[in-house]
């Protein structure tokens, strides 16, 4: 909540805004799962509820599929009807008298008991045979139909349903309409002596009669039932303008052919359950989309409802916090008058403590503060003025700057009468090495005084050392005006001569290197020796100050570095890079100023 610590708000309109906060949230959170768990509920009963709708009126269209189904196995099986068609036909009155009296009638009654069958016809293999337009057809009738030859000619097929066309009419008879849009069942007949096929049953019922339940269905919430041919075209009427157009067509792109479907899916940019069900025998699917809005519409209006009683709860729990904050914060407001008055210099300031809850505590806590500041006022303010007399003391003890350049001035005017030129030389070099070092008091230096600075230093270390090394000033002229911290160089200067050079015994090199980095926004200075060199292990030593100081320079590698880090805040950069026996260099990072 450190958002409500930059309002200016008191500390009771802040707990109450923490706790409105936090209350909203948490009912938020937890209507956003009630309210996913009962429509993910809803959901899922409705499923079941419409599979079971689905599920009977494919029972209901299964019911009529068997039935046609074993009305054909009744025709085909008759005794009668497989040996009147299996034997030669003579018209004998005798055989005549059969056709007309016994076994035309078959089909008569089984037309008559079933009356959901729209037609049913024979077609006979043999042509001897008169026909009989009320059923009894030859089957010569069929050679220019192509429907009919896969199923005949195909010995492995006894019976095949017939998708959706128009019914077979061979004689349109009075009163009947010939367009009737049907589905058809074929069985074949085989003769009772032989396995020779001697005939074909047809069986016709109408599209609307086959599919009645679509109509009759009371489905509990609003939806579409399809029937679907194998190629996912709709052959029912549920809705005229539906009929024969594809799933695809009507945004249901993910039924399978095959198999059983239950999801809950898009069609058309409306969320829906879409239940999908093969209907065995005739090829079809039954196919059922029920929007998913009705099921959990209720559950809704009771969720709205649930949340007008928890902001009405939430009402009321605001004012109980907000008048219980007040009464439990106003001991602090006292305790809070008694902070100003000691913040405008009153310390003789004390609250009452009535309790012994946290409050009391606080208030205990005070009084002692107060009570202890007044005591060390004094004693501070007396050792602050001890503190000062001594340090004034102490800089009357120092040694006057002026005194120094006034000393090494007569030390060299004795070394000229004395005629000895080296005497000279030091103390000039001396003094102005000092004058360098102290600059005025400024803590940055201009280039060119710092690369002065170590050119006296090592005009001085060179009279000592006598001859034992060379310095080599490799310096961008560009860079000399610009101003760098005091006194940075001359101490690694010196740790070159006193680590490097002097051990190896021999005579060095020191460069002193200072130019613009390739960013040309920064300045790179360097000190490189080819004295002994460091380890590894000593590298990381100095760079993570462990090493403190050097004999006889009086600064530390890690003084520079602190220096250079509150000078440039981190802007600076520090490495040194060493080999035994090869040297070593130091670079710093500066940027440019």
């Amino acid at each position: 909540m450190r958002f409500l610590e930059k309002w200016s708000l008191s500390v009771v309109s802040k707990f109450v805004l923490t706790f409105l906060s936090i209350l909203t949230a948490s009912m938020a959170l937890m209507g956003m799962i009630l309210y996913y768990q009962a429509s993910h509920a809803a959901i899922e009963q409705g499923r079941i509820l419409m599979n079971q709708n689905v599920q009977q009126i494919k029972n209901n269209i299964l019911q009529k599929v068997n039935m046609v189904q074993n009305v054909s196995q009744v025709i085909a099986f008759d005794p009668k009807i497989q040996s009147f068609l299996g034997n030669a036909f003579l018209n004998e009155p005798y055989q005549l008298e059969e056709y007309r009296d016994t076994i035309a009638p078959i089909l008569d009654n089984l037309r008559r008991q079933n009356t959901y069958i729209h037609s049913i016809r024979i077609y006979m293999a043999n042509d001897s045979i008169p026909e009989l337009y009320d059923g009894f057809y030859h089957m010569t009738r069929l050679s220019a139909n192509l429907r009919y030859a896969p199923f005949i000619n195909d010995p492995r097929l006894t019976s095949a349903w017939h998708g959706l066309h128009q019914e077979q009419a061979v004689i349109v008879l009075p009163g009947s309409s010939p367009n009737a849009n049907v589905f058809s069942y074929n069985r074949k007949i085989f003769s009772s002596k032989y396995t020779d096929m001697v005939g074909m049953i047809e069986i016709e019922v109408e599209r609307n009669v086959l599919f009645e339940s679509l109509h009759t269905s009371a489905a509990p919430y609003s939806g579409d039932i399809y029937i679907v041919d194998q190629g996912g075209h709709v052959v029912s009427e549920t809705r005229r303008p539906d009929a024969g157009q594809s799933l695809r067509a009507l945004g249901l792109r993910n039924v399978p052919s095959e198999g059983n479907m239950n999801e809950v899916t898009d069609v058309n940019g409306v969320r829906s359950i879409v239940i999908s069900t093969p209907l065995e025998g005739p090829g079809l699917r039954v196919v059922g989309v029920f929007p998913v809005r009705p099921f959990i519409s209720a559950m809704e209006h009771s969720q709205i409802r649930i949340f007008g009683v928890l902001a009405a709860a939430l009402a009321l729990l605001s004012v109980i916090v907000y008048f219980m904050t007040n009464a439990l914060l106003r001991r602090m407001k006292v305790l809070l008058s008694a902070m100003k008055s000691v913040r405008e210099g009153n310390l003789n300031v004390s609250v009452p403590v009535v309790s012994n809850d946290e409050f009391a505590q606080m208030s205990m806590s005070f009084n002692l503060m107060t009570g202890r500041i007044h005591d060390l006022v004094e004693t501070v303010y007396k050792s602050r003025i001890l503190e000062k007399e001594a340090e004034l003391r102490a800089l009357e003890s120092h040694i006057n700057p002026h005194f120094l350049y006034n000393t090494l001035a007569t030390i060299a005017w004795v070394g000229r009468k004395a005629k000895s030129p080296e005497v000279v030389r030091l103390a000039n070099s001396l003094a102005k090495f000092y004058r360098l070092v102290l600059n005025k008091g400024d803590s940055s230096i201009l280039v060119q005084d710092e690369v002065e600075m170590v050119r006296v230093y090592a005009d001085i270390q060179k009279f000592r050392f006598e001859g034992l090394f060379d310095i080599v000033f490799d310096v961008d002229e560009a860079l000399l005006l610009y101003r760098i911290p005091k006194n940075i160089l001359q101490p690694l200067v010196e740790n070159a001569l006193t680590h490097g050079i002097e051990p190896k015994r021999g005579h060095g090199t020191i460069i002193l290197r200072m130019r613009m980095d390739t960013a040309g926004d920064g300045v790179v200075l360097q000190v490189i020796d080819d004295g002994v060199g460091m380890d590894e292990e000593r590298v990381q030593a100095l760079l993570g100050g462990q090493i403190k100081s050097t004999s006889g320079s009086g600064y530390a590698v890690k003084n520079i570095i602190e220096r250079l880090n509150g000078y440039y805040e981190h802007r600076a950069a520090f490495d040194v890079f060493s080999r035994p026996g090869v040297g070593t260099v130091v670079t710093i990072k500066l940027p440019k100023e």
